[in-house]
């Protein structure tokens, strides 16, 4: 599964979007023409300027504290040497969880070969060996579908389940197209699509949603693609997700936002493009390379989302989103950088506020030996939660991670799945 290389460094003097009219709508905002008679004042207009300009630009005024409650310990939600039904039925990705028809709880935190928990609460889960989603490992990289993680499913009535699915293609495995043979410089990666018609119990075959405008190249001497999208989250009858984008060509490094109103199309979803929701993602093999420069996302800003999203809720008390990171990063100018769990919040979904630890801990991408264990892949779960699909907190909530054991420097396959409490409240900042 993706995990993030270094990340490039904050843009310097990063404008925000222009301003909106209806929040994400993202049209810019349209002032009515002044007029020497019968037509708006200059105090009318200022009041419509001041009005426009707090309704459209997101606040971080009253800001949230995500923090982790002195004396909360960590709890196994799935132990490996005990539970995995082969070696390699680990949890390499972020936890996500639904509300089955049945009133009963699903939760999804797999490998290539996807197996679920389920119970009925998050707090009774059990693990069972029934393989819900795999994909083909098809050689010809125009099928995106070789090695897939079913990462971000979604449902809107606990029996259809739709599910993005981080797709990566390991060219370094046909020789013919990657002569090197070198992982990394052959890793071409984009999202699909898979639906489940009985509560997750099984998934189809995954159909192309997003990626490059280019195809597969076994020259590029790195990875390149769109790759680990975040969970799903509803706002106004939209549904959004995050993913990370690795450059090439004219697409940009960084987040990417992206929505749709059909979870069952797979062409409906439509990227930001810096000013409005209109980027669609052409398959560069059935529509050709031409014109990429209308085909890739602008990431959001470096310097308030400087890792992979992993996961997002909404605070219901503030209605603010936060969005959860691992990385490592100096907390304040001149600091020692610090690994762990980091978050940003948000009101849009588009602006960001400045990203603050929640939880230090070692990361994967440290590549240490100082430490016998590692963890990765947050994401905040709170039981309580009253959507469907766990997108929500009213502020007491668990951080989801995996748990990687070390040897000889390097993460094992024994990899449990672990949850530890933690607190999202106000916090009042500038």
């Amino acid at each position: 599964m993706y995990t993030p290389l270094a990340p490039t460094p904050p843009l310097r003097g990063f404008l925000p979007p222009p301003l909106r009219r209806g929040g994400l709508e993202g049209h810019a905002a349209e002032f009515p023409p002044l007029r020497s008679g019968g037509g708006l004042g200059w105090g009318q207009y200022a009041g419509i300027l001041l009005a426009t300009l707090l309704f459209a630009t997101p606040s971080h005024a009253a800001d949230l504290r995500v923090s982790v409650p002195a004396g909360a310990a960590l709890e196994t939600v799935y132990d490996h040497r005990t539970q995995a039904c082969e070696d390699w039925d680990v949890p390499d990705a972020p936890a996500r969880a639904w509300k089955a028809a049945d009133g009963s709880v699903r939760l999804l935190a797999a490998h290539t070969r996807a197996r679920i928990l389920s119970g009925p609460s998050l707090n009774e889960l059990h693990h069972t060996c029934r393989i819900v989603f795999q994909s083909a490992k098809r050689d010809d990289p125009a099928r995106f579908d070789d090695m897939g993680w079913l990462t971000s499913p979604y449902t809107l009535d606990g029996t259809t389940v739709y599910g993005l699915v981080h797709n990566e293609y390991h060219g370094h495995k046909r020789r013919d197209l990657c002569p090197t043979g070198d992982y990394m410089a052959c890793w071409w990666n984009a999202l699909t699509l898979t639906v489940s018609h009985d509560g997750g119990q099984s998934f189809g075959p995954a159909r192309y949603v997003a990626g490059v405008p280019y195809r597969f190249r076994g020259d590029l001497g790195k990875r390149a693609g769109l790759f680990a999208p975040s969970n799903i989250v509803e706002r106004d009858g939209w549904y959004y997700a995050m993913a990370f984008a690795e450059g090439i060509g004219a697409q940009k490094r960084g987040v990417c936002l992206m929505r749709t109103r059909d979870l069952g199309d797979p062409a409906s979803w439509r990227a930001w493009d810096g000013r409005d929701f209109t980027v669609r993602f052409r398959d560069p093999y059935t529509e050709g390379e031409a014109d990429p420069e209308a085909s890739v996302c602008a990431p959001l800003p470096p310097d308030r989302l400087p890792f992979t999203v992993t996961s997002l809720v909404r605070h219901t008390p503030s209605g603010l989103y936060v969005a959860v990171m691992a990385g490592r990063r100096a907390e304040r100018k001149g600091a020692e950088p610090v690994s762990g769990v980091w978050v940003s919040t948000s009101a849009d979904l588009i602006g960001w506020s400045a990203p603050r630890l929640a939880w230090a801990a070692p990361l994967l991408t440290d590549k240490t030996c100082a430490v016998d264990e590692t963890f990765y892949y947050p994401a905040i779960l709170d039981p309580d939660a009253r959507s469907r699909n766990f997108e929500d907190t009213d502020g007491n909530a668990w951080l989801y991670l995996t748990r990687l054991a070390q040897k000889n420097c390097k993460p094992t396959r024994d990899r449990d799945l672990v949850r530890i409490m933690i607190r999202v409240e106000p916090s009042q900042s500038g």
